[in-house]
């Protein structure tokens, strides 16, 4: 294959589901977040397995900032800023909960729209609740677009041809970049943006879980973590995948959506050295059972 043939496939790029997907990672997900937001009706649940119906797909994008684990590959939709205005056509894809909060980090106010409809409102309300929560200016949905004029700043000639020789640049490097290389799902992880909040409150029934580790390998977000003698929960790495919900046999994990400034939560625990076997382990107290010698107790389940 030649130069030239790799680097125009490099341009275009489908949207993929990476092996990151809580689907792939355990069949017992039941998260269908990029399902939900899809407004072409282009992602399928094939054998437990999320897939993308190449045939439907836009590549709008709508599903990358819907994804609570930023499994989907890809560019974001497309949308048209002005100051602080976000521009949504009126064929435009609803944009995600997180979409509004990401450009709200970047500054975005109002968001127009030319003939406003329900789901658009709806889901503008959901992200103000959000923002007044952590006490910070809300968006204004529009159908009136009102700028104020900006005084462009007087070039000089050099100065000119300066910025026409630096935008050109711009375009071309914008235009033959590989597509992969301005893929950007990570922007939307709500950890990344507010790194300061939490927006779940995650908690353990002591009385209901064995400690079985299963949340604390599988979840991909990493909120679970072992000390020496603690149980360390990171509730502001959450994204609310629901995934250790899906594996605990004992219900004994919660998770609410709920805004909040959260330090770490920690549970003190106990390490343990099983008198049958010998094995080292944590337990919420002191005991002689381990996982090894008390599979009823412990099942090992969450693969």
């Amino acid at each position: 294959m030649s130069l030239l043939t790799n680097w125009l496939e490099s341009l275009s790029y489908d949207l993929e589901i990476s092996e990151s997907c809580t689907r792939t990672i355990s069949p017992l997900s039941s998260c269908s977040a990029c399902f939900d937001a899809c407004p072409d009706e282009a992602i399928l649940l094939e054998n437990q397995k999320m897939m993308i119906d190449e045939k439907r797909c836009t590549s709008c994008g709508v599903c990358i900032t819907a994804c609570p684990v930023q499994a989907i590959k890809g560019q974001s939709p497309s949308r048209k800023v002005s100051q602080d205005h976000l521009l949504l056509e009126q064929e435009s894809p609803l944009p995600s909960l997180t979409e509004l909060l990401y450009y709200h980090k970047k500054g975005i106010r109002f968001i127009y729209q030319p003939s406003l409809y329900s789901k658009l409102v709806n889901r503008i309300s959901q992200a103000n609740e959000v923002l007044c929560a952590m006490s910070l200016e809300l968006l204004q949905v529009t159908n009136h677009l009102v700028l104020e004029p900006k005084e462009q700043p007087r070039l000089s000639r050099r100065d000119f041809f300066a910025k026409l020789s630096s935008d050109s640049r711009k375009t071309v490097l914008s235009s033959v970049t590989p597509v992969k290389w301005r893929f950007n799902e990570s922007n939307f992880k709500p950890s990344l943006l507010f790194k300061d909040w939490s927006f779940y409150k995650v908690e353990i029934n002591e009385d209901e879980c064995t400690l079985c580790e299963a949340c604390f390998n599988i979840c991909p977000s990493g909120v679970f973590s072992l000390g020496e003698n603690e149980l360390i929960m990171n509730e502001n790495q959450c994204t609310g995948c629901h995934l250790c919900l899906d594996i605990c046999r004992t219900s004994a994990i919660t998770v609410e959506q709920e805004v909040h400034q959260a330090p770490s939560v920690s549970y003190s625990l106990s390490k343990n050295i099983c008198k049958q076997c010998g094995t080292s382990f944590h337990a919420w107290e002191e005991s002689d059972a381990c996982h090894i010698c008390s599979t009823i107790k412990k099942p090992n389940f969450f693969l």
